[in-house]
């Protein structure tokens, strides 16, 4: 039968309901402005190929990609529109894929049915929990690391995050989650393989996940066939995404391979690899968040989702803690706290709220209008916060010292260029779409790869650290028979004196540029 008109408009609207609370939140989560921290990483190889600039002659643009299907995304959103914000746009969806995630969690587990201001309370007060306002106070009073404290995992990892990159799309696990607890489990699988399609480290989590719900079906409803099915299709789902993993990154050599791994654990992500580096008090406050949201959800199907996940995840962190593995280390047995934790917080304000419902339903009901209101002025208060903080964070990144010099690097690009930067210069890459010899931030994952990356950053490492001028032209020299044409140094940087370099640019107390002439 072919829809009314009037199903059409329905359905038209609760599209653009959907649109209007996505952008809603996201404003209020707040993102940072193009291009931040891991987007200079994740976005290098699409953009590259989509032509920005002279990318595609970069070394690291020229690596394996970890993440192809991401980088396809970034490659054809920007061929086919040419307009960067169309990122923000992608952040925006997939904050409401996050939003309308949690809120059918809560309504299937606590809150049935609804009451339109139970709804509402819940609402403002996930946006609460999850409001850059919230974060900038956290971190004014207790330290940057509590930035995060109720949606994200431990280790730094967190299914959001205040840019879009490839780790954002672990929100589908959470959607897993909630097609899960309908009891649509092709959709829930389908959701989990697509989470570890856009970001192969989801393939651990998901795997556990996938563990638990084969678990559940089988245990619930006595249907064995049903739960092996289901786990046949999820790894069905992942297997290009696995076999992609293993082909490429597979060992050049045993030696290498280690060598590669502890570099990565010990040296460039040890905050995100070494429990001993990433747990402290934000850690036991995470944790309390799990284990509350397990005691209040009394042995449901949430009780289980949540228990066997935080259970597998603490057990192999300690086998990791007991062992100093590192090739378990890199599987990231913690990553599945980015999704315990909004699933627990998500639990947590379901439950409270489901208290407040049954306490007070009668006054709740008899002052709907109110409570709808004050809902709406403070998610707008929330929101607004969120635009202003976005506002700050452009007008500095625009005032930063580096951005004049980026400007002229950008404005008098050409082919053939090849920069050495500071080594946490990230943002240097997209800003100008100039080839960059290294830089720290951004780095490939083949083991072979690795290796030719630390050596790259120990020597422009050497020329940095130089405090003698003989030493720093001896590394220039190194570099430029290895096809560095150009050079930013800081300010009075002892090398600027070395008889090879031109000066082009220069911002006084901030940066110069130099064009290197090999000797």
């Amino acid at each position: 039968m072919f829809a009314t008109t009037r199903q059409w408009r329905e359905v038209l609207r609760a599209w653009t309901g959907a649109a209007l609370w996505s952008a809603v939140f996201a404003l209020a989560y707040a993102q940072s402005p193009l291009f931040t921290s891991n987007q200079n990483q994740y976005f290098l190889h699409g953009l590259a190929r989509a032509g920005w600039g002279y990318l595609r002659d970069d070394w690291l643009a020229n690596t394996l990609d970890p993440t192809p299907v991401f980088s396809a995304l970034i490659e054809w959103s920007y061929r086919l529109s040419g307009w960067p914000p169309i990122y923000y746009l992608y952040f925006v969806a997939l904050a409401g894929v996050y939003l309308f995630s949690a809120m059918s969690i809560a309504g299937q587990v606590f809150i049935p049915p609804w009451q339109k201001a139970t709804r509402w309370i819940f609402l403002a007060a996930f946006i609460g929990t999850h409001a850059a306002a919230l974060r900038a106070v956290l971190v004014r009073l207790l330290g940057s690391e509590w930035a995060y404290l109720l949606d994200g995992g431990v280790a730094g990892q967190r299914l959001l995050g205040d840019v879009f990159q490839p780790s954002m799309f672990g929100v589908l696990l959470l959607l897993s989650s909630a097609l899960f607890l309908r009891r649509k489990y092709v959709g829930a699988a389908l959701a989990l393989a697509l989470a570890a399609t856009f970001h192969p480290t989801y393939l651990f989590s998901g795997a556990m996940i996938t563990l638990t719900y084969m678990g559940l079906i089988w245990r619930e409803e006595g249907d064995l066939r049903r739960a092996l099915g289901i786990g046949l299709l999820t790894l069905a789902a992942v297997l290009p995404t696995a076999l992609y993993a293993y082909l490429i990154f597979r060992p050049s050599s045993a030696m290498t391979l280690a060598r590669a791994r502890e570099l990565m654990v010990t040296f460039r992500i040890p905050h995100h690899a070494l429990p001993s580096n990433w747990a402290d008090a934000t850690t036991l406050v995470k944790t309390g968040l799990i284990l509350a949201a397990i005691g209040v959800t009394r042995r449901g199907r949430l009780f289980w989702l949540l228990t066997i996940p935080f259970a597998l995840g603490a057990t192999l962190t300690l086998a990791q803690i007991a062992t100093g593995s590192y090739s378990l280390a890199l599987l990231f047995p913690w990553r599945i706290s980015a999704w315990l934790v909004p699933l627990a917080l998500t639990a947590l304000l379901g439950w409270a709220v489901q208290r407040i419902e049954a306490r007070y339903a009668l006054w709740l009901a008899n002052h709907e209008t109110g409570i709808r209101r004050g809902a709406v002025a403070l998610i707008a208060l929330l929101a607004l916060g969120g635009a202003l903080i976005f506002g700050v964070n452009l007008k500095q990144k625009n005032e930063n010292p580096a951005q004049t010099m980026m400007d002229f690097v950008r404005q008098n690009r050409a082919p053939g260029q090849v920069y050495v930067i500071p080594l946490d210069m990230q943002d240097f890459r997209l800003e100008t779409g100039v080839p960059v010899y290294v830089e720290f931030k951004s780095i490939p994952y083949r083991d072979v790869e690795v290796l030719e990356w630390f050596r790259r950053v120990s020597l422009v490492g050497q020329l940095y650290r130089a405090e003698i001028s003989r030493y720093a032209c001896q590394t220039l020299d190194e570099l430029a028979a290895e096809g560095v044409t150009h050079v930013v140094l800081p300010y009075d940087h002892t090398a600027r004196a070395c008889p090879q370099l031109e000066r082009l640019f220069i911002k006084f107390e901030a940066y110069e540029v130099f064009a290197l002439i090999p000797r």
